[in-house]
């Protein structure tokens, strides 16, 4: 039976894993960096700043979502965001991403947050978004400060 919970500390070196695998391909400035990966992680499943649920089942971990809890004040206090959603390959097409953004909708409804939003999905990530009634609102932009613009 697949159960979708909040991470705890216990999950840290799986939930690398699968985030490593998200990864995949990706250039090395988006690559984990491990000491740093590991006290966001802690960071985040205290809960204030962000959550990361997990969907298991028995011992393995078949997916995760995270999020975040920015604030902005057209958004009148906290929205959320995601940041990483993966479901294992073996996993995909029995319902786990499903399941795992219903768990990431009811999180974000309970810290108040009139706002769920997911910047780039990928291309496995974006049809499961539009069929759980994601919207597409177009683009994403992104700049790294101190680094020189080309």
């Amino acid at each position: 039976m697949i159960t979708i919970r909040p991470a705890d500390t216990a999950d840290q070196e799986k939930v690398l894993d699968l985030l490593r695998q998200l990864m995949t391909g990706a250039s090395e400035e988006s690559a984990i960096n491990q000491p740093s990966g590991v006290e966001v992680f802690r960071e985040v499943i205290k809960g204030e700043t962000g959550a990361v649920l997990v969907a298991e089942e028995g011992d393995e971990l078949l997916g995760l979502v995270t999020l975040s809890f920015p604030v902005a004040i057209r958004c009148g206090g906290a929205y959320s965001c995601i940041e990483e959603f993966i479901v294992t390959e073996k996993a995909r097409g029995k319902g786990v991403g499903g399941k795992l953004l219903q768990a990431a909708i009811s999180r974000a409804a309970e810290k108040g947050c009139e706002e769920l939003q997911v910047n780039r999905p990928s291309d496995l990530g974006y049809p499961v978004y539009l069929a759980h009634g994601w919207e597409d609102l177009g683009k994403h932009l992104s700049l790294r400060p101190g680094r020189t613009a080309q």
